[in-house]
């Protein structure tokens, strides 16, 4: 059972670390994370590309800005698990969190 991890992603670099962290810090293994930068205009740009490098398992898709829905809706088109979830860029989940 795999998840697809979708965060749309913009301007949020003060957030970022600990929002990708949570996700992989995940007891559970497998899934895939896909990062949506909305056009970020601040560190986010840089930051995104450093998690998508350094693991397999994370995209990075970048587009215009569109907003929130229009980065979700990219990221649902580029997902392949069998379930989906959404993380704000600005939160961040318990390590139990596809678990439960």
């Amino acid at each position: 059972m795999k998840f697809s991890v979708i965060i749309p992603v913009y301007n949020s670099a003060q957030f970022l670390h600990k929002c990708i962290g949570s996700i992989v810090d995940q007891e559970y293994k497998d899934y895939e994370l896909i990062l949506v930068d909305d056009g970020s205009t601040d560190a986010s740009n840089e930051i995104c590309p450093e998690y998508a490098e350094k693991y397999d398992h994370i995209r990075l898709i970048r587009q215009e800005n569109g907003g929130p829905s229009a980065a979700r809706n990219k990221g649902i088109q580029n997902a392949s698990g069998n379930y989906l979830t959404f993380v704000d860029s600005d939160d961040w989940v318990m390590p139990d969190y596809f678990q439960v």
